[in-house]
């Protein structure tokens, strides 16, 4: 199972998220340095983050990725996290989860 993409609020109910678009990143894109919150997202697990996190790290982080990485099916699922990040953001008590398998 591919890791999904999801907003959710305190209480851990969605409020949304993708479903069909899938975080998958090339390897080799991901590195301590230029993107330390999303190199730590668990395949396995799930990963979460705040909305702290979201607007102060992930924009840098999701610039840097954009860069790297060109094709369409990656710019679908970049356009897809700054929708979910955009989401995440509006309310407090909602955060940005990376659901794995």
């Amino acid at each position: 199972m591919p890791i999904s993409m999801w907003v959710r609020n305190e209480a851990g109910e969605r409020v949304d998220g993708s479903g069909w678009i899938a975080w998958k990143v090339p390897s080799g894109v991901l590195s301590l340095r230029d993107t330390p919150l999303l190199i730590g997202v668990d395949a396995y697990g799930n990963t979460v983050f705040n909305r702290h996190q979201i607007r102060r790290q992930l924009p840098g982080e999701l610039e840097h990725l954009r860069e790297k990485v060109t094709d369409a099916e990656s710019a679908a699922m970049f356009d897809e996290l700054e929708r979910l990040m955009a989401v995440a953001t509006e309310r407090v008590h909602r955060y940005l989860w990376f659901l794995g398998d």
